[in-house]
């Protein structure tokens, strides 16, 4: 037989293996949207909502995430971002999908919205033709179908005039797709770093297999650890996997929380250590209480100068303590306990 013939033997042998081989399944596709709002044209500004989308977009690129980003957007620009985010889902059924907002917010009429940095709200109403309706972002996901999805927000309530007590996010979670977790904390308070959500999330973004329902769990408990109330919550029916996929023969994912979830936040204890062992973290937190109580009206910055060590004697003279101006770890818990 010739050379010839052995070549075409074998190239019809090989291709015949080749039409047999089975066609590898595609990967999910995996959307995010993250949006960071910090200069406001009417109100402070919010730097750690920048830093908080900038730790959150990288993190979840390096996750494999196609991130729609946005930083200080307009209200153009959000409406934008949130356009382009429902394309790319409606491009991809059943897509893995995160979601990070930080920014301002507030309710009128039972509504939440999130506020661009291009809002100025004179008068309550004027979130109508200035802000984002929250439920827009949730809509994107009911219509396009999206699949294992999680939440996060970051949302401070604006002081505005005519202000409610809360951006009443909590009523509009409990119709959410059934795979969706979403978590929403009401304070944000580090100046110069990404917010306790913000943070854990980035940090949890690097497990090769996540899971939503035990990330939920993880960031619950991060917030009770800083005494930073949950403002909303959703639990998902399943927990699907944000990265990853499930190993073979693993067992079915919980079907709630119930499972993974942490004591609820009103029971979880803080401590807080003493004067000498507190992280800057700790030591902001303690500024903060402080000016909240009225001992303190200095900057926030994890720096105990003249003034907060100041604040700080007032505030054992109250308890009938030794004015140190250092706090033992019973005086910061107290504090902090009492502050909330």
């Amino acid at each position: 037989m010739s050379a010839r013939f052995f070549a075409a033997l074998l190239g019809a042998m090989l291709g015949s293996l080749l039409l047999a081989a089975p066609t590898p399944a595609a990967t999910p596709a995996h959307v995010a949207l993250v949006i960071g709002n910090a200069t406001y044209a009417s109100l402070p500004p919010l730097p750690a909502c920048l830093l908080s989308a900038h730790a959150v977009a990288s993190a979840a690129r390096g996750a494999g995430f196609d991130v729609v980003e946005r930083e200080d957007a307009s209200s153009g620009a959000m409406d934008a971002a949130i356009s382009e985010f429902a394309a790319k889902l409606a491009t991809a059924p059943d897509a893995t999908t995160l979601i990070y907002l930080c920014s301002y917010g507030t309710s009128y009429e039972n509504r939440s919205f999130l506020l661009p940095v291009s809002a100025n709200i004179t008068r309550p109403a004027d979130v109508l033709t200035q802000g984002i309706l929250a439920r827009s972002v949730l809509n994107s996901l009911v219509r396009s179908k999206a699949g294992t999805t999680m939440i996060v927000i970051d949302a401070l309530l604006a002081p505005t005039p005519g202000a409610p007590t809360a951006v009443g996010l909590n009523a509009q979670a409990q119709d959410l797709p059934d795979r969706t977790a979403l978590i929403v904390a009401g304070q944000i308070r580090q100046a110069d770093t990404p917010t306790v959500l913000a943070a854990s999330l980035a940090t949890q973004l690097k497990n090769p297999a996540l899971q939503t329902a035990p990330l939920l769990a993880t960031l619950q408990q991060d917030l009770a650890m800083r005494a930073i109330s949950v403002d909303a919550f959703h639990s998902p029916d399943a927990s699907g996997y944000l990265t990853g996929t499930p190993p073979p023969n693993a067992p079915p994912a919980p079907n709630s929380l119930a499972a993974v979830a942490p004591p609820p936040l009103t029971s979880a204890p803080v401590t807080v250590p003493s004067d000498d062992q507190m992280s800057d973290g700790d030591r902001r937190l303690i500024q903060q209480m402080l000016g909240k109580l009225g001992y303190y009206d200095g900057q926030v910055d994890g720096v105990f100068g003249p003034d907060t060590r100041a604040a700080i004697r007032r505030y054992q003279h109250e308890l009938g303590a030794p004015m140190t101006g250092k706090l033992t770890s019973q005086q910061a818990t107290k504090l902090v306990s009492n502050s909330q």
